[in-house]
């Protein structure tokens, strides 16, 4: 399995980017967006996930400016609106044959 992903992007605060993620050769059905927040003890947060053929979901916390993208083709994009210092991190892709359940 493969993915490539956007180049490194650097932004000021208040502009937005577009990342992408796309598959090569992969049967994938479900690709998700995590965010690894700047520090030494952070841990990848999931932002937001999409399963094929259906809507996709940002998680909570980052609902008002993320928007995912379904999985068109073979791949997908995550947009974010007027970034914060906040959203300051290395975002990641990462895709599945089947949907992970957390609790």
């Amino acid at each position: 399995l493969a993915l490539e992903q956007s180049p490194d992007t650097v932004i000021q605060q208040d502009q937005s980017v577009n990342l992408s993620c796309s598959k090569k050769q992969s049967s994938s059905t479900f690709m998700c967006w995590y965010k690894l927040p700047l520090g030494k003890d952070s841990r990848l947060i999931l932002v937001a996930s999409v399963y094929q053929g259906s809507k996709a979901d940002v998680e909570k916390d980052f609902k008002d400016r993320f928007k995912n993208s379904e999985i068109q083709g073979d791949g997908m994009t995550l947009l974010i609106e007027h970034a914060f210092v906040d959203d300051s991190g290395t975002y990641y892709c990462a895709e599945s044959e089947t949907q992970w359940l957390s609790y």
